[in-house]
């Protein structure tokens, strides 16, 4: 008796210390906050709100700061995986004037094996690359880690990385752009092809903003990363605060010869991208009008990613063709 009360305990404990964990809602997901001590770094991590916040526009912030002797740095996890596809982050600081310790993360994660990362730190030295694509785990050399220049001409960058089963396609580019950016926008590119990509299974996306080796800043200032938003394969986001959410039929599904999307803002430009399952760029159509079709008579049957964007909104559905 006294056993079965003993294990009953531990089970309500544990349950109680796993529902203690500090949540955000942030880009229409659930993020977990992380806090305690570790890697990376090590680092002392904070989940009050004074390190990691998401503000009245929606904008998420994440902050290293100082609180009495010790250096705080903050990092934020989703609570699901999403597997292949396109991951896009829209940076709203200007990551290339940060601190040389400092370090700015934009990744999927299960284990120190498999990882894919997006890093803006000059890791110590103020005349390294500030921009960083990286599969792990180590060592780091020209296969499977490209270092870049940023160049920014403003606060404003998109990353992404697109995640598939032979390859990892990374781009950066000047500006916000939740759809196509223009080519002349573009930064950086990369592609990786090699082993180390890793398979799909429990990773999470991770957002984190920390110091190299627990070494404070060079320039002992506290330091604040911005993200507007992230898109996630299959996911969900809104960009701003929105006046009118349109409201959108998708139809047929399944669907055969013709895919037809009506949006129940009349006169408003709107713009629909299709991906397949492997997160691909299918085809694309803008209208100022209240309907978009698409001829899908030639495409391969499958599930597909329909993404949906209107000047202050963005939404994501899925689709079936099927002949």
């Amino acid at each position: 008796m006294k056993l079965t009360l003993v294990v009953f305990f531990m089970l309500i404990t544990g349950l109680k210390m796993a529902n203690s964990q500090t949540t955000i809602q942030f880009s229409g997901l659930t993020w977990v906050v992380k806090s305690g001590n570790g890697g990376p770094g090590p680092n002392l991590w904070s989940d009050k709100q004074e390190s990691v916040w998401v503000d009245s526009d929606g904008i998420l912030h994440l902050k290293i700061r100082k609180e009495g002797n010790n250096w705080l740095c903050s990092e934020i996890y989703t609570q699901e995986s999403y597997g292949y596809g396109n991951y896009k982050f829209l940076v709203s600081s200007n990551i290339e004037d940060l601190d040389p310790n400092i370090v700015a993360g934009l990744f999927t994660y299960e284990t120190d094996a498999r990882e894919i990362d997006i890093e803006f730190s000059r890791w110590g030295n103020p005349q390294s690359n500030a921009g960083w694509y990286t599969i792990q785990p180590k060592p780091y050399n020209s296969s499977n880690q490209y270092g870049f220049a940023l160049h920014l001409n403003g606060n404003y960058s998109t990353h992404q990385f697109n995640w598939a089963s032979d390859s990892i396609l990374f781009r950066s580019h000047h500006g916000h752009y939740p759809e196509l950016p223009p080519a002349d926008s573009l930064i950086a590119e990369w592609t990786y092809k090699g082993n180390k990509n890793p398979p799909v299974g429990n990773e999470r996306l991770h957002l984190n903003f920390w110091l190299k080796g627990g070494s404070p800043p060079q320039n002992q200032q506290e330091a604040e990363l911005k993200i507007k938003a992230v898109i996630i394969p299959g996911g969900h986001m809104q960009t701003e605060s929105l006046i009118k959410n349109p409201a959108l039929t998708i139809n047929p599904n399944p669907a055969n010869d013709k895919l037809r999307i009506h949006s129940s803002n009349q006169n408003e430009e709107f713009d629909v991208s299709m991906y397949n399952a492997d997160g691909l760029f299918v085809s694309r159509k803008s209208s100022c009008f209240s309907d978009i079709e698409f001829d899908v008579s030639d495409f391969p049957p499958g599930i597909y990613l329909v993404n949906i964007y209107f000047k202050d909104y963005y939404t994501s559905r899925k689709i079936i063709i099927s002949h």
